[in-house]
């Protein structure tokens, strides 16, 4: 690696990046649940045009300010209402994530090719690959996150100047405006708590600055909260205690997992750099004592979602961040051979794996010969990985496997998406039988917004589908959620046909109960969709 990277390559690097990102952007379907969530309430504000309150499946839905919302919804401005579109802005928020790490390594470390490695291990962790393909709130909140570490940092390690202070507010501002008060954790939360110690960290900005990071935090975080609270009574108390309160203190959105929980998924999802991490803190004593610092910014946010009750594997991606720049730490001090090698060697089964998938899962048995060329390249990397881990480049090509790798997983999880989550290719069968969208779709005691949004029309769901209706009346959405059985057959009485999607193996059960004829649409593994039509219209065949 040289001593000095021009901008040049370093942009063409960057956005060869970028543009690796999006290939398989389009290749997978929008999954249940925290995808189709986020793509169909982006469908309904293009459809509605009411960017000010989020609505899901047709109720108001306060769970996250609108700032990812829009982010899909200008994507489908430019790509269309598909599954490319919904991910387009996320990649590009990716993108800039890894612009600020290496930004901020810049500020750690005095050679370039430390930064650049920090920027490396970032963009090719498995977690940070996953969220930057998938349509969610994470991948942006990384993003501003950094971007308002880096403001804060330059205000600690560069050049002191107001313009950081106003920056650190704005961006602080945007993440808030993102996922509400979380940021805060990965930011504000440790840099407190650093001022214990630390003398730099008690000096960061003037009071002026600080008031003028408080402005712009103010200006772009609140106005949106303060508006749609004014509308709609009880949202306040809605969003203190039930969607900040109650989401750290209580299981009520059903997301417990034990206190170690992040134990695992922290290393499942950093290896192999989480290898090359922990040998870095064995190494404590000799780091930097800005270095010894940032370490706050880990495990301040990592003990606080530990104790909460609710959690999620991606809540932690935005300390990532720093965990790459300790790791890069721990590369310029140490060679690490065996460690290089241990990397290698534990990754190595995934090319024979790949390879052999297509006769191990029925879903890829089609895709043998992609698959045998998948293993073909991965095993070229790793060989080369091997060959170069004596010198730096052994970064280069490990990441470059660890890109490929995830790219190829996201590519097979598309076309086994009818066995898992995803339901794009159900919806597409429908609407080929129903071009125009006249026939109703009924989600027969479940809820599955990915059929609303690849219909462009809102599912009927229910019965005994649960949601948060407190902020509309009943009358404006009970049309499409029946209460109960009488409800429903209420609504099936007004349809002379229309789509049913059931759990597997119930189909019967239900043509029985509701007196109706069903023949299949589609067939997948959980559930499968069906045209029907009440027993005195049948045997009308189209």
């Amino acid at each position: 690696m040289p001593k000095k990277i021009s901008n040049r390559p370093l942009l063409l690097l960057f956005t060869g990046y970028i543009l690796l990102l999006l290939l398989p952007a389009g290749t997978m379907p929008l999954m249940e649940s925290t995808e189709a969530r986020y793509a169909e309430i982006a469908r309904e504000m293009v459809v509605s045009g009411n960017y000010f309150e989020p609505y899901y499946n047709g109720i108001k839905h306060f769970h996250k300010p609108p700032l990812t919302y829009w982010a899909v919804a200008a994507g489908y401005k430019l790509f269309g209402m598909n599954d490319f579109g919904a991910r387009f802005f996320g990649v590009l928020a990716a993108g800039l994530a890894v612009f600020f790490l290496y930004r901020i390594a810049r500020l750690f470390f005095e050679k370039q090719k430390t930064a650049l490695i920090a920027a490396i291990v970032f963009g090719s962790s498995l977690m940070f690959l996953t969220v930057s393909r998938l349509a969610s709130t994470e991948i942006y909140l990384a993003c501003f996150t950094l971007a308002a570490q880096y403001f804060l940092f330059r205000q600690l390690y560069g050049r002191r100047h107001w313009s950081n202070a106003l920056l650190y507010g704005l961006f602080l501002g945007l993440g808030f405006f993102t996922k509400g008060p979380i940021i805060l954790l990965f930011t504000l939360l440790p840099a407190l708590l650093a001022k214990l110690w630390d003398p730099e960290h008690r000096k960061i900005f003037s009071w002026k600055e600080t008031a003028l990071a408080a402005a712009a935090f103010a200006l772009v975080a609140l106005p949106w909260y303060l508006l749609v609270v004014a509308k709609n009574p009880g949202l306040l108390y809605y969003f203190l205690k039930v969607q900040t309160v109650d989401r750290v203190v209580t299981n009520r959105f059903r997301r417990y997992q034990p206190p170690w929980y992040f134990l695992y998924i922290f290393p499942a999802t950093f290896f192999p750099y989480i290898l090359f991490f922990l040998r870095g803190l064995g190494n404590w004593r000799h780091l930097a004592p800005r270095l010894k610092t940032s370490l706050i910014y880990i495990v301040a946010p990592l003990l606080v979602f530990s104790l909460a009750k609710g959690k999620h594997a991606t809540y932690v991606l935005p300390f990532y961040g720093m965990a790459a720049i300790l790791t890069a730490a721990a590369v310029e001090q140490l060679s690490m051979p065996r460690l290089r090698a241990l990397a290698i060697i534990i990754l190595a089964p995934v090319a024979p794996a790949l390879a052999a998938a297509g006769w191990f899962y029925p879903p890829l048995a089609g895709q043998k010969p992609w698959l045998l060329a998948a293993a073909l390249v991965a095993g070229f990397l790793l060989v080369t990985a091997w060959r170069q881990r004596t010198t730096d480049r052994y970064w280069g090509w490990l990441a470059g496997f660890l890109l490929f790798f995830s790219s190829v997983g996201i590519w097979g999880v598309g076309i086994a998406a009818p066995q898992m989550r995803g339901y794009e290719q159900m919806a597409e069968a429908m609407n080929r039988i129903d071009p125009d969208r006249r026939l109703e779709l009924l989600v027969y005691q479940n809820f599955l917004p990915s059929l609303s949004f690849y219909r462009n029309k809102l599912a009927v769901s229910g019965p005994g589908v649960v949601r948060e209706t407190q902020f509309q009346p009943e009358e404006s959405f009970r049309r499409w959620y029946p209460a109960d059985e009488t409800d429903l057959t209420v609504f099936l009485g007004e349809q002379n046909r229309l789509f049913v999607v059931v759990n597997s193996g119930t189909i019967d059960a239900f043509t029985g109960r509701y007196a109706m004829s069903c023949e299949p649409v589609f067939i997948q593994r959980k559930k499968s969709a069906y045209l029907c039509r009440t027993t005195a219209e049948a045997p009308a065949a189209d």
